[in-house]
């Protein structure tokens, strides 16, 4: 801090002593020649000692100023660039060269009329450009984003303007706000057609995520061409945030269901049975092919003149202890990139179903990829978002602690507790090949592990995506 100060100080001082030598100079110039014993003296030593140290300390002094006042312009300049930038548009460029033709013909054929025309169309030009200076000045803007987000589904994203000028209103103001992830990029565009001195106006823009993983929102680049649209100018505002995009998920199918009731199709209940372990009546739905015909409620059918089946939520406590291996081999092809994002779609489905539909039952996850993460306990649907999180940022990889984590974590679970692997490898070969990264097989001995491979058309029997 104080060396900041002392530097400032002496920039300071040093633009006095400028000023101050260019008015000792003069001075001394000024004394010799109004003083006549000098000006007329025949002696050279007077006219170099009085002339010569004037004229040094001129000099010197507007040498010093003029470093100053560069330094000043400079910096000036710097500021300037950095926060507005200018481009011309096409038909600015058309517009120019109409200009230099004009001035041309005006010049080289001695032509006042010319000359009168390229006047009156060059005013716009320049005035359009100090407009569009004076409509972005004093603005700011800030961004709304939501909590999280989810593959396939749109949401909203709020831009509030606000102009800070206390006389000027802006009008015609474009916001753009570029959106990138590692995998894809968006650049939407939000115009503001007019913001009123001191107000704030506010926009909406909707964007659908087509991929998981974290979200950079920013910097907003605020554009204006009005009136004529001959200049464009921009000014970088706002500041970035990160929204993290939670992997796609779907609806549990019917057959998902059974498989959790131990070959019991749920929907077969034709009343609500009573006790601790009993399954409780959850709402009605449409009839969907697969689901039992005594399912089927005739009273809401004949009503809504549709077959609806009833639906029923588990009320018996289920712990799932889940492991997502997302193997890639060294060289992935696109087709392996689309296993993992198909297993960690499969897996976060797998999550929200169960958290949400068993109660108090505990989920026990973990997920082998390039990294390896794991989380013990969770229950409940407030502990669906951070699985969530979880699952948006796994990447695919070797996945060369899977077999060890898998197995620990499945003799140290409790009796009963469902176990479900969901892999993009497939096919069963040793142990001891798999462990070493290279094959994309491999078994669980003595487990009991229901193995969900990464295939589409296996995966569409047990999930539903809208």
């Amino acid at each position: 801090m104080s060396v900041r100060q002392q530097g400032g100080s002496s920039g300071r001082s040093l633009s006095w002593l400028g000023l101050i030598a260019i008015v000792g100079g003069l001075t001394l110039i000024w004394i010799y020649f109004s003083h006549p014993y000098l000006a007329n003296n025949d002696n050279a030593v007077y006219a170099l000692m009085y002339l010569g140290a004037g004229g040094a300390l001129i000099a010197w002094g507007v040498r010093s100023i003029s470093e100053d006042v560069w330094a000043f312009f400079r910096r000036l300049q710097k500021r300037a660039s950095h926060q507005y930038r200018v481009s011309m548009p096409r038909e600015a460029l058309i517009y120019g060269l109409i200009l230099v033709v004009l001035c041309a013909g005006a010049l080289m054929g001695g032509s006042n009329m010319l000359m009168l025309v390229f006047g009156l169309m060059a005013g716009p030009f320049v005035l359009n450009g100090q407009v569009t200076l004076g409509i972005l000045r004093r603005l700011s803007i800030r961004r709304q984003l939501p909590e999280h987000a989810t593959v396939g589904v749109s949401f909203r994203v709020k831009l509030g303007l606000t102009n800070r000028k206390w006389l000027l209103s802006s009008w015609m103001v474009s916001v753009e706000d570029p959106v990138h992830s590692s995998r894809e990029q968006l650049l939407p565009v939000v115009l503001f057609a007019y913001i009123p001195a001191m107000a704030t106006r506010e926009a909406y823009y909707e964007i659908c995520p087509a991929q998981r993983g974290v979200y950079e929102f920013g910097p907003m680049r605020v554009v204006s061409r009005f009136p004529l649209g001959l200049m464009e100018r921009s000014v970088e505002l706002g500041t970035i945030q990160s929204l993290i995009v939670f992997p796609r998920i779907g609806r549990m199918s019917s057959q998902w269901r059974e498989s959790v009731d131990a070959g019991e199709p749920v929907a077969d209940a034709a009343c609500v049975a009573t006790g601790a372990h009993s399954d409780e009546f959850h709402s009605f739905r449409e009839y969907r092919t697969g689901d039992t015909p005594r399912a089927i409620h005739w009273r809401t059918t004949a009503r809504l003149n549709q077959l609806m089946v009833r639906e029923y939520q588990h009320s018996r406590r289920f712990d799932l202890l889940l492991v997502v291996d997302l193997w890639l081999p060294p060289r992935p092809t696109a087709a392996d990139h689309e296993r993992v994002e198909m297993a960690v779609s499969f897996a976060a489905s797998i999550c929200a179903d169960h958290l949400q539909q068993s109660g108090d039952a505990s989920l026990d996850w973990i997920v082998s990829g390039r990294d390896f993460t794991s989380g013990v306990g969770a229950a409940g649907p407030s502990a669906l978002a951070g699985i969530l999180e979880q699952l948006a940022v796994v990447a695919g990889g070797l996945s060369s602690q899977v077999i060890a984590a898998a197995t620990e974590a499945a003799s140290h679970s409790l009796k009963g507790v469902r176990k479900l692997l969901v892999t993009t490898r497939t096919g069963p070969v040793p142990v001891s090949d798999a462990s070493l990264g290279v094959d994309p097989r491999f078994t669980l001995p003595e487990s009991n592990f229901e193995i969900f491979e990464a295939d589409a058309e296996q995966l569409s029997q047990f999930v539903e995506y809208n």
